[in-house]
């Protein structure tokens, strides 16, 4: 096996790890994976309790790196994350920082409660992100970091704000598990309090990381010689705008270098449609209200994303869930109708789907119900041939 397929053998992995202690967050650990591989930094947009803090947590477990983690406050001063100043230093008439546990040193670093920091910094994370550097009395010093997370319960419509919120490339908007999964979420998630780090292998260490981001910034640099795929981010580009969300020229960019990413998560050998799709849904969005108005411009273009395409075969499963029961217990031949099209449309549905990694798990509840959903429909029919 070669070096670039044990690579990715690692990182398919370690995203199936990810996702057998989440429920419900499969697009949540992608983003979590893109910004890593990437190294574009990553803001997660959701209500207190949904699992923000423990998913980075949980990925820096299986990862062999450096991890900071800092819950912010307006209070909070810049020393208590670049590090306080050596008073023993600053004796002999040197200025220099006490790095040693905090963010200079970190190679993943996640900062909660992003928007409550301070101006002071704001500014250190801005250089931070943008040079991987912190300054240190005599000059800059370049910090090892491989990505940085950040998380907020919503997104701050200070202009003070602006700045530092634009640089996180990758934004991503959530809520609560669905009602569904509630029992889903209770059992995976006293598994996962029982989740012992220390006693499990890492999937990958921080210098596997730093090849697999050259490997991503290689791909996105042969995105512009894919004249079909350009046309196409173009195409939604513009169906964005006009609807009035319009990328600055550094979002333009940096969404290739997102969906560079999600394709290797993937594990495809270029950059696809799909890939530059849920790119977009991820670079594109300023506000939770934007996402409904970026997924149509995409549904326009012909780019349905990840979230759609999941919400569809979801959709269908719970429909069919209640036609059945509906059938079952008044098998009126308005009901058996109904049932019978919306098999149909699912079948139709899982032929379009065919083999897409993305949706394997979805598609096969779909394929369950639409089982069920036969086997009533020709035990009605075989009721209704007999009492004929």
């Amino acid at each position: 096996m070669r070096p670039s397929e044990t690579l990715l053998r690692k990182l398919f992995m370690l995203r199936i790890e990810l996702n057998n202690y989440m429920v419900g967050r499969e697009k949540e650990i992608d983003a979590t994976l893109a910004s890593l591989i990437s190294g574009e930094p990553a803001i997660f947009i959701s209500p207190p309790g949904t699992g923000k803090t423990k998913m980075i947590e949980l990925l820096s477990n299986m990862i062999e790196a450096r991890y900071f983690y800092y819950l912010l406050t307006k209070f909070t001063e810049p020393d208590e994350l670049i590090g306080p100043i050596d008073i023993a230093m600053l004796r002999e008439g040197k200025y220099s920082r006490i790095t040693s546990g905090k963010l200079p040193e970190a190679e993943i670093a996640f900062l909660d409660e992003i928007f409550r920091a301070s101006s002071a910094i704001r500014n250190s994370l801005l250089d931070i992100i943008l040079f991987r550097r912190v300054y240190s009395g005599n000059g800059y010093l370049r910090i090892p970091l491989l990505t940085l997370y950040a998380a907020s319960n919503e997104v701050s419509l200070e202009s003070e704000d602006a700045a530092l919120y634009d640089r996180f490339t990758i934004r991503d908007f959530h809520g609560p598990v669905g009602m569904d999964q509630w029992t889903e979420l209770i059992r995976k998630g006293i598994a996962l309090e029982a989740f012992d780090a220390g006693n499990r292998p890492k999937h990958l260490n921080s210098e596997e990381v730093r090849q697999l981001q050259a490997m991503v910034k290689l791909r996105a640099a042969e995105a512009p010689e894919n004249p079909s795929l350009m046309n196409k981010y173009i195409e939604a580009m513009a169906e964005m705008k006009a609807s009035g969300i319009e990328l600055s020229d550094r979002r333009k960019i940096k969404t290739i270098f997102v969906a560079s990413a999600i394709s290797f998560i993937y594990q495809e050998g270029s950059i696809s449609l799909d890939s530059l799709g849920d790119a977009i849904r991820l670079a594109a969005p300023y506000t939770e209200e934007d996402l409904e108005k970026v997924e149509n411009a995409l549904l326009k273009v012909g780019l349905a994303s990840y979230e759609h395409r999941v919400r569809q075969l979801r959709t269908l499963e719970a429909e069919l869930t209640n036609l059945i029961e509906r059938a079952k217990a008044v098998p009126a031949e308005s009901n058996i109708r109904a049932l019978n099209e919306v098999v149909s449309k699912s079948v139709l549905i899982l032929e379009r789907v065919g083999e897409n990694q993305r949706l394997k798990s979805y598609a096969s509840q779909l394929q369950e119900k639409v089982e069920v959903g036969k086997e009533v429909l020709d035990k009605l029919k075989g009721e209704s041939d007999g009492k004929g």
